[in-house]
C-alpha cells in the first residue's frame, strides 16, 4: 500500500517550523494547525470550556477539533499507511485526545518528536514528561543525544534545522549577541555575563525575555529586557549581523539549542557553555569555544573578525531525518516479516 507521512506542527505567531522541509519529500505533508479566532463572546465562552484539559480529566468531551482549522479534515483512508508526527510541544496548544483518537487505526503508525531535554525544570519539560508516558506512540524521537542513550529512543541526529530564508547584511554590527528567557537561577548571572562583555570592551547585545512571572530590575542600552519573545525573523536579523553567538544553557539542560545551528548555518562564532558541542558534526575548535566559567571566556576571541566557513551544505534538513525514519520502518518491517515465517 501506499504511504503518507503528515507532520503536524501548530502554527502561532513567532513560531518556526523546525520540519518545513519534509513539503519537499513527495509523500510527506505539513499540516499547520491553528486555533480558530472568533468574534462572537458565546463561541469564545463554548471554545474555551469545550477544551479545557481540567473539565476533560472528568468529562470526556468529543469533536474538540472543530475549534481548530485544518486537523477536523484529515482523513485516514484504508487503502493506504499513514505515518503521523507531532512534536511533544503542540500539546500545549491542542488536545492529546485530537492525535490519540489515530492510534485505533492499524494503518497509522505514530511519532514523537522530543525538541527539548528530559527533566529540564520547565512547561516544555513537564509536557514532555507527561506526552512520552503514553503508550499510543510505535517511534519516538529526541533532539538530546544522552536522552536517547538513556531512555532507548531514536535520535534526530541534528536533522531539524530547514536553512532559514533572511536577507543578507554586509556589515557587523556587534561583536556578540544573546537571546535567552529568564529561567530560575539565571537572573544573576545574566546580569554578570553581560556586564563581563562591557567591562572588556565588547559590544555585545542581550535580548532577555521575562518568562512566567519572572523579570528583572536591570537596564542598560544593549541589555534590552522583552515583555515577550521576538519572532524568529527578529532573531535572525540580530544573529546575521553579529560576530559571535552566546549560547547560554540552562541548568539541567545538555543538548544544543539553535544557536549552534545558526551559528553552522550563518558562519558565525559560537561561545557556549555546552560542553557536548565538541561531539557534535560541525564542531570546530577555531570557531567554537566551550566555557564551564565567566573566567574562562576569550573576550578578544570573541571580538576578533575571521573568515568563517564550516563547509555546511543542507545537512541539517530535516529530509535526513526523514530518510532515517523510513530506514527504521524498513527494518521493523523486515523484523516482523522474519519472526512471522519462525
Amino acid at each position: 500500500m501506499d504511504k503518507e507521512y503528515i507532520y503536524i506542527n501548530y502554527e502561532f505567531d513567532g513560531n518556526v517550523n523546525l520540519f518545513a522541509d519534509i513539503d519537499k519529500i513527495e509523500n510527506a505533508k505539513c499540516i499547520s494547525v491553528k486555533k480558530k479566532e472568533y468574534d462572537n463572546i458565546f463561541l469564545k465562552i463554548i471554545s474555551k470550556i469545550h477544551l479545557s484539559e481540567k473539565l476533560h480529566k472528568f468529562i470526556h468531551f468529543p469533536f474538540r477539533e472543530i475549534w481548530f482549522t485544518n486537523l477536523s479534515k484529515m482523513k485516514i483512508e484504508k487503502d493506504k499507511n499513514y505515518v503521523i508526527m507531532v512534536q511533544a510541544v503542540v500539546f500545549w496548544k491542542i488536545p492529546f485526545s485530537m492525535i490519540a483518537k489515530y492510534a485505533k487505526y492499524k494503518n497509522v503508525k505514530l511519532v514523537l518528536i522530543l525538541m527539548d531535554s528530559i527533566g529540564v525544570k520547565s512547561p516544555a519539560g513537564e509536557i514532555i514528561e507527561v506526552m512520552r508516558k503514553k503508550p499510543i506512540w510505535d517511534y519516538i524521537f529526541t533532539f538530546d543525544l544522552g536522552d536517547a542513550n538513556k531512555y532507548g529512543y531514536y535520535y534526530l541526529n541534528e536533522h531539524y534545522y530547514p536553512m532559514p530564508k533572511v536577507e543578507k547584511v554586509d556589515d557587523i554590527t556587534t561583536d556578540a549577541y544573546l537571546i535567552a528567557a529568564l529561567k530560575d537561577g539565571r537572573n544573576v548571572e545574566m546580569v554578570d555575563l553581560y556586564e563581563r562583555f562591557i567591562k572588556n570592551g565588547v559590544n555585545v547585545w542581550f535580548d532577555v525575555v521575562e518568562n512566567q512571572g519572572r523579570t528583572l530590575d536591570y537596564s542598560n542600552k544593549s541589555f534590552n529586557m522583552l515583555k515577550k519573545k521576538k519572532t524568529y525573523e527578529e532573531v535572525l536579523k540580530e544573529v546575521v549581523k553579529t560576530n559571535c553567538i552566546i549560547e547560554f544553557l540552562q541548568k539541567g539542560q545538555e543538548a544544543q539549542t539553535l544557536r549552534y545551528f545558526e551559528a553552522v548555518c550563518f558562519n558565525k562564532k559560537l561561545l557556549t557553555n555546552n560542553p557536548n558541542v565538541k561531539n557534535l558534526k560541525f564542531y570546530n575548535e577555531n570557531y567554537m569555544k566551550v566555557f564551564n566559567t565567566f573566567d574562562d571566556i576569550d573576550f578578544d576571541w570573541v571580538k576578533t573578525k575571521e573568515n568563517i566557513d564550516y563547509h555546511y551544505n543542507g545537512e541539517f534538513s530535516p529530509i535526513y531525518f526523514m530518510k532515517e525514519l523510513q530506514k527504521i520502518e524498513q527494518e521493523h518491517e523486515i523484523e516482523k516479516k522474519s519472526e512471522t515465517e519462525i
